[in-house]
């Protein structure tokens, strides 16, 4: 969603001329349109195609009320000629309407998009920019239509029955990717590899993985306290400190002597944001050690939530994969709230699925329901505590 390098929402009048100053040509993430029309079934189709074209690609930008130069055919090159402008009566309305038409007529919803209405010249240009689609690809079911479109540089597509079933098994990819960076991430944190001076006893991670993470946004951290990101507050710590590191970025609690690092939350140049801590075990007694189970949920769902803070923040689009695991806990016990439990953990390990949001807006506690409940029941109980 970026022309010229400059993300949709911060465009302003003197980007739009130097697209026609610049001849900046037409590409499977810029396409020009003189007018906008959403008025007739006609209409809508096509223009349902143009938008999920570019969600199914690479993302990018429609920019209507910009006139293309002619060939000698009369056929449109892909160069701006001129800013004609479009009509708009009343902007809110306009909006409001692309979005529900888009929302509404999209399989899965495109629902991510950024609008911008400028003033060049006097001339109303809008520019709709459509994230990259990085789930499953968008449908437009808008009248039954049941089609699925992609972009070249010249324009958009129907796709075949093989380009379709590639883009499903982007899919797949994508997660068995994001899988093997958990794994191997998760081995290498426990061997002390990565964070120095770390207790790896009864460990908890959490994994926020944006589903962009193999593109090639890298995160500039050189104005990370700038940007508010130290605001990343470690589970269970009251205050922490906060280092760079090869990996990015990272806040970090110490235990009472400050000789162990006992939690820590590091986000990734790629957009990665991992969890740890220890802090959710505590001593029971008679020799026991347990953790909290309506504290673990509680802590989960905020670290989640601001950890989705950080990433909107910097920009990271949607659907993101979310998991947790715990790691060297053989033998110790659930606190369930109300009552002690005496089965332990039967494994070392527990690493529980991949769970997709799909947008910021998810409700993150209906998502990670199902593996909290498979946590209580592999110590004996039908489903885990309810939170409110």
């Amino acid at each position: 969603m970026y022309i010229l390098g400059i993300r949709v929402d911060k465009l302003q009048e003197a980007d739009i001329k130097r697209l026609v100053e610049n001849q900046i040509q037409e590409n499977s993430s810029l396409d020009y349109k003189k007018e906008l029309s959403i008025s007739n079934d006609k209409d809508k189709k096509e223009f349902l195609f143009d938008v999920s074209a570019m969600y199914n690609t690479d993302g990018g930008c429609l920019v209507y009320g910009i006139e293309e130069e002619k060939d000698s055919n009369n056929q449109n090159t892909g160069k701006p000629k001129i800013i004609t402008g479009i009509e708009i009566e009343n902007s809110d309305k306009l909006i409001q309407k692309i979005e529900d038409i888009v929302k509404n007529c999209t399989e899965p919803s495109i629902n991510q998009m950024l609008i911008n209405e400028l003033k060049v010249d006097g001339k109303n240009i809008l520019i709709i920019g459509i994230p990259k689609g990085l789930g499953l690809p968008a449908m437009v079911t808008y009248n039954q239509t049941n089609k699925f479109y992609k972009r070249r540089n010249s324009g958009k597509f129907a796709v075949d029955v093989y380009e379709l079933n590639s883009m499903f098994m982007q899919n797949q990819v994508l997660k068995e990717k994001a899988g093997k960076f958990r794994r191997e991430r998760i081995k290498s944190v426990l061997n002390q590899e990565s964070i120095p001076n770390l207790k790896v006893d009864n460990s908890f991670f959490i994994h926020l993985i944006p589903f962009s993470f193999l593109d090639n946004h890298i995160v500039d951290f050189s104005k990370a306290e700038k940007d508010n990101i130290l605001g990343m507050r470690p589970m269970g710590t009251s205050g922490w400190d906060s280092m760079y590191n090869i990996d990015g970025f990272a806040t970090f609690g110490t235990s009472s002597n400050r000789n162990q690092v006992t939690s820590y939350n590091q986000i990734f140049r790629n957009g990665i944001y991992e969890i740890f801590t220890t802090e959710l075990f505590f001593d029971y007694g008679d020799g026991n050690i347990a953790f909290n189970g309506k504290r673990m949920i509680e802590e989960t769902i905020r670290c989640i939530k601001e950890g989705l803070k950080v990433l909107n923040h910097m920009q990271f689009e949607p659907p993101f994969l979310i998991s947790f695991s715990f790691h060297n806990v053989l033998g110790k016990l659930l606190y369930n709230d109300v009552s002690f439990y005496r089965k332990a953990f039967q494994r070392n390990d527990i690493i529980f699925p991949l769970i997709m949001a799909p947008t910021y807006e998810s409700d993150i506690y209906s998502l990670m329901k199902p593996n909290f409940d498979i946590l209580w029941q592999s110590f004996g109980f039908p489903k885990s505590i309810e939170i409110n």
